[in-house]
């Protein structure tokens, strides 16, 4: 029985045609094909995490987050495999556009982030970068596809199939690599300089863009160039601010006194203007302090300094309180005591504790929050600064210094989601080193108490300090069912060691005017009550109770979509939308 030749796979009539051509084409102009393939895919992937700094200020880091990976995927799916029925109505010089849609962004986002409040958390992010982002990627990387076809790969004597797939492979790879490298070093640049701010970074990949493909197409872009330029507020310039606050001023009572762009986020100070005037401490879509001024009608009523709008800065403050009554030791004065703080927000807490003469050290990632705290929220110069990663201070710290500390406030929060390093058990571990034998910590956690997320963050806690009392900030709402969210803020109080006294290693002496030191706002939370003490019944790690080590912050990282989006809504409740969307 004879066998018949196996059959040579069919190439597609496309391919053929492309390979020869490419054929027919110097070497010399295949190679400028390829590089302008290559940058064009850089430039697509770089402004993915462009597009996400520019939703954060109005919708958070996170909800801006929530579709966007998927929607590239889908988009870059699209553009390569769809190709050849997209291309029928596409215009043969579309790569022109590119830039001008780059240009554009800015002019669009300004428009649509009016009606974020309407547009919504779930979807309002990938609704605004599906008339953004998503149409630049779209088309660079169909265009990127048109120049590597020019490539001919059946010299190497592949597949076929792999001769077909590795350019779009090769794209697709190429634009997620680069979104995932830049959105890591972006944030140290960010606000350095004027190119490297959100709207500035969207000029410059409309810049390349355009140079990369130069056409008089490009006078449809001036339009754009000109509003971000001379009348978009979000733009990094004194007149822009001036515009913003005209408006903020003129429709909202609010003023921007100072906003830069940051290694945690976009930073400002705002001010209102109304009898019960305030000032806040901003960071992307979340507040981190603010204080009541003192104003005739604030005066009126008793207050004669400014005081803290949240209270739960004040209950921080609370660790001076914790006292031995077993103890046969005689308490040491506060000036012989150190504190260590970690996260600074408008440095409510670490004030406090300076007033009394105890020896703070505040360590705090963003210099701009630092810069911004002692220049308008009044932070004591009287303390050691450390503008760095908590994780790696901690970490040296404890191996160097240990027993350091009488008392610890550890205050993180970034909008719905905390630095999940920060609450790993290794960090507390690092916090119990450095605390005296008789030293109190208080953390401040914000999440919800319905998630298992904060489940396991009080139980990685309480893993490692050994008595703690836990209390929320403010009473539930009444009519909430148990099954309802329960986002609050809470102060978890724990001692270093409870000399096996239970409970009773944590009681908190009663508060006296030397602690009050005036404040209106100490006299009224700054002994923690008992009503809102939360009763939360900690599992033990040798009995089933899950705690998180640095290997398993993938487990809270999945619960802080949940809490963002939570968050994101009780922040339009706090401020008016368009207070949020004018930046």
């Amino acid at each position: 029985m004879s066998s018949r030749p196996k059959a040579t796979p069919r190439k597609p009539k496309a391919a053929k045609e492309a390979e020869k051509q490419a054929r027919q084409l110097p070497t010399s102009t295949i190679l400028k094909n390829v590089a302008r393939a290559a940058v064009l895919l850089i430039l697509a992937g770089v402004a993915s995490p462009v597009s996400q700094l520019s939703l954060s200020p109005v919708y958070g880091s996170i909800p801006a987050s929530l579709h966007h990976q998927r929607s590239i995927t889908f988009t870059a799916l699209l553009a390569l495999v769809g190709k050849g029925a997209i291309t029928k109505y596409l215009p043969a010089n579309i790569s022109e556009y590119i830039a001008i849609i780059a240009y554009w962004t800015p002019v669009l986002q300004f428009l649509l982030f009016y009606a974020s409040g309407r547009l919504g958390v779930d979807y309002g992010p990938l609704l605004i970068e599906s008339v953004t982002y998503l149409p630049l990627l779209l088309l660079s990387v169909y265009t990127a596809s048109d120049l590597l076809d020019t490539l001919d790969l059946s010299r190497f004597n592949l597949n076929p199939t792999i001769t077909e797939m590795v350019p779009p492979l090769a794209s697709y790879i190429t634009v997620s690599s680069v979104s995932k490298i830049t959105a890591s070093i972006l944030p140290s640049f960010v606000g350095t300089h004027l190119s490297f701010t959100r709207v500035g970074l969207q000029l410059l990949i409309g810049s390349v863009s355009a140079i990369l493909t130069p056409s008089r197409v490009i006078l449809f872009a001036a339009p754009a160039i000109l509003h971000t330029m001379l009348a978009n507020p979000h733009y990094p310039s004194e007149s822009a601010l001036q515009k913003a606050n005209t408006t903020l001023f003129s429709t909202q009572n609010f003023t921007l006194l100072a906003r830069q762009e940051s290694v945690t986020g976009y930073v400002s100070v705002l001010e209102s203007h109304t009898d019960a005037a305030f000032r806040l401490l901003r960071c992307d879509h979340s507040l981190l302090g603010g204080e009541w001024l003192v104003t005739p009608a604030a005066a009126a009523k008793g207050q004669t300094q400014r005081e803290t709008i949240f209270s739960v800065f004040v209950m921080l403050e609370a660790v001076r309180l914790v006292e031995d009554d077993q103890s046969d030791v005689e308490p040491i004065p506060d000036n012989q005591k150190s504190a260590l703080v970690i996260g600074l927000g408008i440095g409510t807490a670490p004030n406090a504790l300076m007033s009394h003469g105890i020896n703070t050290t505040i360590v705090e990632l963003d210099p701009v929050v630092h810069h911004y705290a002692s220049k308008f929220f009044n932070l004591s110069p009287n303390h050691t600064a450390v503008i760095d990663d908590a994780v790696a201070y901690v970490h040296e710290k404890s191996k160097t210094n240990p027993n350091s500390f009488n008392y610890i406030i550890h205050d993180v929060f970034t909008g719905g989601a905390e630095p999940v390093y920060l609450f790993t058990q290794e960090f507390f571990k690092g916090l119990a080193s450095l605390l005296k034998e008789d030293g109190i910590v208080a953390i401040n956690y914000a999440g919800d108490l319905s998630l298992p997320s904060t489940r396991l963050v009080l139980n990685t806690i309480h893993s490692v300090f050994p008595a703690c009392r836990l209390f929320r900030d403010s009473p539930p709402a009444g009519n909430r069912r148990p099954s309802d969210p329960d986002f609050i803020n809470m102060v978890v109080y724990c001692v270093k060691n409870d000399h096996d006294k239970g409970k009773f290693a944590l009681l908190f002496r009663e508060a006296d005017e030397d602690d009050f030191k005036g404040s209106i706002a100490r006299q009224n939370f700054l002994r923690p009550k008992e009503e809102l003490e939360i009763q939360f019944d900690y599992e033990h790690p040798d009995h089933g109770g899950q705690v998180m080590k640095k290997s398993d912050v993938g487990e809270l990282e999945k619960w802080h979509k949940q809490g963002a989006v939570s968050h994101w809504r009780i922040m339009r409740t706090v401020l008016p939308d368009a207070v949020w969307e004018m930046w």
